[in-house]
């Protein structure tokens, strides 16, 4: 399973940052416009009707929806209560609202280093690492915002929907083994993983599987110094991106003799 921790570190120097950087951003940007162009040729296979039929406001009668909702009924139990006491009832009226659009945000996690001045805390965004929601609702950025407010119940209702977006498209997923295989053999995982900003709450991560690294400490607190802003972006590791091996080419060898 791919390692959604931080990303490694390896030796780079300040001079070469410039030049690694450049051709990160490169290549983020192309492996973005290619998972949003495979997401849009999926969209079908991705709408919240195939999981929960009718209820998502349609008129779509599918096989084992009902099993469908008695999952996320199920999920959601252990949302309402702190920090924003959501309803203790799953109401079927929330997924006619979960709309049918695909949001991807970039994955960001905080990291602490050591600088001269003492212990930092970057912001580090991935090039290769995004959640997939549906929308229109909060954005990442706003429901992190809202779960660090505690006990502030402004926008319970758009945070509520913001998680019962998540269970919908985790549960469709978990139930599309072939989906995530072919997502696989696109060469981007599909996994569930929590998100420490977002309460506890399991989001669906799509993880490009180019490899990336981060250089040392001196070098981040090098580069955030000169630019004055406490954040980051992992780098993608062009010498292993060289050396990456094509499951395709190895699976066809398998079958010739000799």
């Amino acid at each position: 399973m791919p390692d959604l921790a931080g990303a490694p570190i390896k030796k780079l120097s300040l001079e070469q940052l410039a030049t690694t950087r450049k051709n990160t951003q490169a290549v983020a940007d192309f492996l973005e416009k290619q998972l949003l162009g495979h997401l849009e040729t999926l969209k079908v296979l991705l709408l919240p009707e195939r999981l929960v039929g009718r209820h998502a406001g349609t008129r779509t009668e599918v096989a084992g929806a009902s099993r469908g909702l008695a999952e996320l009924q199920t999920a959601y139990k252990q949302f309402p209560g702190k920090p924003f006491d959501f309803s203790k009832d799953f109401e079927t009226d929330w997924l006619s609202e979960v709309g049918t659009n695909l949001d991807l945000h970039r994955w960001e996690y905080n990291q602490e280093i050591e600088t001269d001045s003492g212990k930092k805390t970057i912001l580090i965004t991935s090039p290769i690492r995004w959640i997939l929601t549906y929308g229109p609702t909060y954005s990442i950025n706003q429901a992190i915002q809202a779960f660090s407010r505690k006990q502030d119940r402004r926008g319970t209702d758009q945070l509520r929907q913001f998680v019962v977006n998540a269970m919908v498209i985790q549960t469709l997923l978990a139930r599309s083994a072939g989906l995530k295989h072919l997502f696989s053999q696109l060469r981007y995982d599909v996994l569930t993983q929590t998100h420490p900003g977002l309460n506890g709450l399991p989001v669906i991560v799509i993880q490009s599987q180019v490899p990336v690294f981060l250089p040392p400490e001196p070098v981040i607190a090098a580069a955030t110094e000169l630019s004055g802003v406490p954040a980051f972006l992992e780098l993608i590791d062009i010498e292993a991106v060289r050396k990456m091996a094509d499951p395709f080419k190895e699976e066809l060898l398998k079958l010739i003799p000799g």
